[in-house]
């Protein structure tokens, strides 16, 4: 088996297995949606549930996908391409073994899967940045993408703290380190890696420009200045000036940071030369927008006071939301999107190494795999609109239903 094969087979691997999980996620979150009502920063069954996506489905793909789009987007080749199948397979046993743990709150188990996935994860990190060495032109897309793994490895460290202080009982603000660990993750690495991939395939996708120096600059000083404004308000918790102070400044500059990359993107789509809508730009936009809304939720709990949020009743309602809309609502939703190119690519460059007739075979005709694409695209959509007001059961049923119909219209391009 050569690098390519390689390359495509760990990719294809991957990308099976988060599609796997993805409807796993969702039937979990049927049955567990009782603990949806309790305060989420202790509850360890929805901290479980959470990695089955994150970890599980966005990770998931995200690494696999790397290994053909990284060489594509910066022109460079995977240092060490042979620690593609170890790392996946310790990768997949270790956040087994660490969802159970948490699931059912066995300490050592915990603190066990942790240790295995920060091991797993980092190599692949440290894989990626060696990767990065090799690069010739420096903008946002190459950037963008080693700030995002230089977050990976921070937010890995600080999940692997999280972790064994299960077990070895080490005392922290829990609310801190986990608000850490979950802006360092989302914000600095899945935020900032999908915004420097798009600079480079939106415009080979849709035919449009690269945005100007200048605002790629200030989106990408703005981020990462919100990121270590936030990250450092956790060192002055005995300082409660200091720590409003810049918590405050860097959820600012985060959102307004986001918004104005949300502004370069529609004005990217808007002036593509190839207008037609396809599956993918559905999911786009959609995802846009609901990270517009999770940006604009974000800034009303970083300018409301916590007392004042405790007087809407349901504060757990408000930060569920806000993580729904930001995790599912735009990572999610991008991720299913850009599915629809990168697989049937995939696929067909495994059947090109194999010299076989046609790039894959499909169930059904062109126009009614259009249509069936569609009908997926609305489940996913009336499911994360539902989910917004609250109807937690419904709208994992209907979650639910969709991912196990994406699964299924996936694999029939091929296996």
């Amino acid at each position: 088996m050569n690098a390519t094969d390689s390359s495509i087979e760990i990719a294809l691997k991957h990308i099976k297995t988060a599609l796997i999980l993805l409807p796993v996620f969702f039937i979990v979150m049927f049955l567990d949606s009782k603990n949806f009502n309790v305060y989420f920063f202790m509850n360890v069954k929805i901290i479980s549930l959470t990695h089955v996506f994150t970890l599980g489905f966005l990770l998931m793909v995200i690494m696999g996908a790397s290994y053909m789009l990284l060489p594509v987007a910066l022109g460079v080749k995977i240092a060490y391409e042979k620690l593609f199948f170890p790392v996946y397979y310790a990768y997949l046993i270790s956040l087994l073994i660490f969802v159970i743990g948490m699931h059912y709150f066995i300490d050592q188990v915990i603190a066990a899967g942790g240790l295995l996935l920060f091991i797993s994860v980092l190599i692949y990190n440290v894989n990626v940045l060696v990767s990065l060495k090799k690069v010739k032109k420096w903008d946002y897309s190459a950037l963008g993408i080693a700030f995002a793994y230089t977050y990976l490895f921070i937010g890995l460290s600080v999940g692997l703290y999280l972790a064994l202080s299960f077990y070895f009982k080490i005392g922290l603000n829990i609310y801190d380190v986990l608000q850490d660990h979950i802006y360092i993750m989302f914000i600095g690495f899945v935020t900032m890696l999908f915004i420097a991939i798009s600079y480079r395939l939106l415009p080979m996708f849709y035919m449009t420009k690269t945005p100007g120096k200048f605002y790629w600059k200030t989106d990408l000083i703005a981020i990462n200045l919100g990121i270590i404004a936030i990250i450092a308000s956790s060192f002055f918790g005995n300082e409660p000036a200091v720590y409003i102070y810049l918590n405050g400044v860097g959820g600012w500059l985060l959102g307004l940071g986001i918004l104005l990359y949300c502004y370069i993107f529609l004005n990217l789509m808007l002036k593509r030369l190839k207008k037609k809508f396809d599956i993918t730009t559905f999911y786009l936009f959609t995802g846009i927008i609901f990270l517009i809304l999770a940006t604009i939720t974000g800034l009303f709990l970083t300018i409301t006071a916590q007392k004042d949020l405790n007087m809407l009743g349901s504060i757990n309602g408000v930060y569920y939301i806000f993580g729904f809309l930001a995790l599912f609502g735009f990572a999610g939703m991008v991720i299913i999107g850009f599915l629809h190119k990168i697989y049937p690519f995939l696929i067909s460059l495994k059947v090109f190494e194999k010299a076989k007739k046609g790039a894959y075979g499909k169930l059904f005709s062109d126009l009614k795999t259009k249509y069936f694409e569609y009908l997926i695209f609305g489940l996913f959509l009336t499911g994360s609109i539902l989910w917004i007001f609250y109807l937690i059961q419904i709208a994992a049923a209907i979650l639910f239903i969709a991912s196990l119909l994406f699964l299924f219209h996936i694999f029939s391009m091929g296996w």
